[in-house]
């Protein structure tokens, strides 16, 4: 007989699962008390307190990001109690972390694709908010007296190739077409508004830039002046049906409520069975330059648009509030992180622009994560009767989700139909092989780079 192997035995195989599961969840965290350039130059916010004891309330909404927050104000609009939870502080995860472009376009579709993907009414009903979406996003804040350093000086996307023009006038002419306030740019007159040579492009004139954070405390600060309680350090653990709805527990309490919005993202976990199969968290991170001289301003981002063109490793890019440029990137491979982000957005913007002569000084860096789906249309799920999730918005996120999820609170509310969804409501999308869609999608920033040089 042979040697026998030393195979690991079930409680050895089950350990070396959850290290691997561990490391893949580690990927994901946020050190989100540690302060990063959002949170350096906007105000400070008092903390609400954590969730104690055991509550009572008409609606629950389950994550403090943009779609929750948005949420919990449709519900309160409609005149219901509300109660939010947020497992860490407002702010700490993707709405707060995000490069703050408020873009009314679809992620990489036009209007015309998503009619057919979802019927001419449905489709024409999701393109009118996607439309509005970054309206929507600023008019909060003008509701509200929200200082969220927001400039609504529109959004640019310039084409580099002459097939990525194409794409950018049928995106221009079909939104013309339903009637977004939009406008062409021609070869002399994108290259002089961004500093950067292009092709062509069009313009979404209601869209713009903000500090993403400054707006997530200042949403939290005017839902809390509207009567919705919110509950921070309050991770949501489980959920229990009861008669009269949803019990929703916590380490330190419990809130019971007949509606439940579970608006995670992508945080969400293990909260309802099978959910978090049902996105991609993707991690990106954002950098930025010191303060820009005036002379450089006036040859770079001329107007203070918003800008992102169309490459596959997309090149994106706005001012803050003080005149740094922020832009943003992903890796593949995560290991020194801060310098290689650092490195890699001083060398884009540097080719970029030729005004700066080489690469410019880079000296802010953060990370974030946010959700994605293969097909990039976001989801309405009906868990259970009382229990909705929405969300996941494939990097359009900051206009849009501020739209979904006031509708979001309005469904819950009860003042909205399935049938009069801007979504199709549906059962949870499982994406197959979900592990490994998670680590390739995360790892494709390398291939993206290569078609952009194949063209």
């Amino acid at each position: 007989m042979g040697r026998r192997r030393n195979l690991p035995s079930i409680r050895q195989s089950a350990s070396i699962i959850s290290a691997v599961r561990s490391r893949r969840q580690s990927m994901f965290e946020v050190d989100w008390q540690t302060p990063h350039l959002w949170r350096k130059t906007a105000q400070t916010r008092t903390t609400a307190p954590r969730l104690s004891g055991d509550h009572h309330t008409d609606v629950l909404v389950v994550g403090g990001g943009f779609t929750g927050m948005a949420a919990a104000l449709g519900a309160r609009d409609c005149g219901l109690n509300v109660v939010l939870l947020e497992g860490n502080e407002i702010g700490s995860a993707a709405s707060g972390r995000n490069n703050g472009l408020v873009i009314s376009h679809h992620s990489k579709a036009s209007p015309s694709e998503f009619e057919k993907v979802y019927g001419k009414p449905l489709g024409e009903r999701y393109n009118r908010m996607v439309a509005d979406a970054a309206g929507v996003a600023f008019g909060l804040m003008q509701r509200f007296n929200i200082d969220a350093h927001q400039v609504q000086e529109g959004w640019i996307q310039p084409a580099h190739t002459e097939k990525t023009l194409e794409r950018a006038r049928q995106f221009h002419d079909e939104w013309k077409a339903f009637g977004a306030n939009v406008s062409w740019l021609d070869r002399d007159d994108v290259s002089a508004r961004i500093g950067s040579p292009y092709l062509g492009g069009w313009m979404v004139h209601n869209s713009g830039h903000i500090n993403p954070f400054a707006m997530t405390i200042g949403l939290a600060d005017a839902l809390e002046r509207e009567g919705v309680r919110i509950f921070e350090n309050s991770r949501a653990t489980r959920i229990e049906r009861i008669a009269t709805g949803w019990r929703v527990l916590t380490t330190s309490g419990s809130v019971t409520a007949p509606e439940v919005i579970l608006a995670t993202n992508a945080l969400t976990e293990d909260i309802w069975p099978g959910l978090k199969r049902t996105l991609i968290p993707f991690k990106v991170f954002q950098a930025a330059t010191p303060p820009l001289s005036e002379e450089l301003r006036a040859q770079i981002l001329v107007g203070n648009p918003a800008v992102s063109d169309m490459r596959n490793d997309l090149r994106y890019f706005h001012y803050d509030c003080d005149n740094r440029l922020v832009s943003g990137a992903t890796h593949s491979l995560w290991f020194d992180e801060a310098q290689r982000g650092r490195a890699k957005v001083a060398q884009m913007l540097g080719k970029a622009f030729k005004a700066f002569g080489g690469p410019p000084e880079v000296d802010e860096y953060w990370h974030g994560t946010f959700a994605v789906v293969p097909d990039r249309q976001p989801r309405l799920y009906r868990l259970a009767p009382g229990l909705v999730f929405g969300g996941i918005y494939s990097g359009r996120g900051v206009a849009l989700s501020m739209s979904l999820g006031q509708e979001l609170g309005r469904w819950a509310a009860g003042k909205s139909s399935d049938d009069q969804m801007p979504l199709p409501v549906t059962s949870m999308k499982p994406i197959p092989l979900h592990a490994l869609a998670v680590q390739t999608a995360n790892k494709m920033h390398a291939w993206h780079r290569l078609k952009d040089r194949l063209g």
